[in-house]
């Protein structure tokens, strides 16, 4: 048995056959998320900030290590190696939206490395998880499209199966709403999709013949006649004069006027004065029939007298229509996230909370591109024009 082991050649069998052994059991070893060696021509500097930047991110000195590494790229931005450690030590800061854009322009730089495209992958499917949990779905989909393209042609069916039940997730807050626009937002952006884009064109097909049917001219008109309406029946119910009396007064007198003039011109003839004779007999029958002798007796100059009650029926329906207009207010129009709301009206400014899509608000001021609004009972704030509609 010594004499078998002591051979050299049975000595390097068995030492390789432990190695072996040694690594089944062990499994394959874990590759590291980042570059731990510097890029070459590099000079003693740079290496030094490279190796302290590393330093720092495999502590957990997040900080430290970010402005490191973006003082690293600021003396090498061609470095792939220095965007894809920033971009790790961004993932481990949480600030997912930045390290996405490090990874990216890391990339970019080495379009085939596999390390950089895990990372990016990884943070693609992290910020996903966080805006599933938020309903944006749009924006989770479009991130798992980036996903898909740099995922192997073995394991894009296990992405495309995500972004389907994303895309239904969507279809699922059309159908609440139920308008034409939301289904016809829904075909335009997923055509594709194999169940809902089918169910939309139909939806769609359906409420464009019953809006022709019914016909948009009258729903037009009678969205503007509450207006006259308003004013006639305001007018009615205020006790403005009716306009039999009102006609009777302009027509008499002018009757009058052109028979005085005659009168004068003839110098008061026979004939005429047998004319006015019978004239004030039938003006007088009236009287007799109970008829209010002021509107004949008076003057021509009195009998306009009734000129106020005609200043009121004018006067009286404006303040009547100022007093009926409703209030404006805006329905939310985004592709299907919450439309955010700002202290200001400014795009910099502070959120203060989100609106749900297709969701009424007051609007109680106009600035430019933006509209206050009531997003809580008591509480306002400002949301953009551009993703907002008035609906009266």
């Amino acid at each position: 048995m010594h004499f078998m082991f002591s051979s050299p050649l049975l000595r390097v069998l068995l030492v390789v056959f432990m190695f072996g052994m040694g690594g089944c059991v062990t499994g394959p070893m874990p590759v590291t998320p980042y570059f731990e060696i510097p890029p070459e021509h590099l000079s003693k500097a740079d290496i030094d900030l490279y190796s302290r930047a590393l330093e720092q991110l495999k502590n957990n000195q997040l900080d430290n290590s970010i402005d490191l590494w973006n003082r690293f790229l600021e003396r090498s931005p061609k470095s792939f190696r220095g965007y894809n450690n920033l971009g790790m030590a961004l993932y481990s800061n949480d600030k997912l939206r930045l390290s996405i854009d490090a990874f990216e322009t890391a990339l970019s730089l080495e379009p085939f490395d596999y390390i950089i495209k895990d990372n990016l992958k990884r943070a693609l499917r992290f910020q996903v998880t966080i805006l599933r949990e938020n309903k944006d779905y749009a924006t989770a989909i479009d991130h798992l499209e980036r996903v898909k393209k740099l995922t192997d042609l073995k394991k894009k069916e296990k992405v495309a199966l995500k972004i389907e039940t994303l895309q239904d997730l969507i279809y699922q807050q059309v159908k609440l709403a139920n308008t034409l626009e939301g289904y016809e937002a829904f075909v335009a952006k997923y055509p594709d999709n194999p169940k809902n884009a089918d169910e939309a064109r139909h939806l769609i097909l359906k409420m464009k013949r019953q809006n022709n049917s019914s016909g948009e001219l009258p729903d037009m008109l009678s969205e503007r006649l509450p207006d006259s309406v308003k004013n006639t029946s305001s007018s009615s119910e205020q006790g403005v004069v009716a306009p039999e009396p009102m006609q009777i007064v302009p027509t008499l007198p002018p009757l009058r006027r052109e028979i005085i003039d005659i009168v004068e011109e003839t110098k008061q003839s026979k004939e005429v004065e047998e004319l006015v004779e019978v004239l004030s007999e039938d003006t007088k029958k009236p009287m007799d029939q109970g008829e209010k002798p002021a509107l004949i007796e008076q003057p021509p100059v009195e009998a306009v007298s009734v000129s106020p009650d005609m200043e009121m029926k004018r006067e009286k329906p404006e303040p009547s229509a100022h007093a009926a207009s409703p209030p404006r207010r805006a329905r939310i129009i985004t592709n299907g996230a919450p439309l955010r709301v700002r202290a200001k009206p400014d795009a910099q400014s502070n959120v203060l909370a989100q609106i749900p899509k297709d969701a009424i608000v007051l609007i109680f001021q106009e600035a430019k591109d933006w509209f206050q609004v009531e997003y809580q009972k008591g509480k306002k704030g400002w949301i953009s024009k551009k993703f907002s509609q008035l609906v009266n």
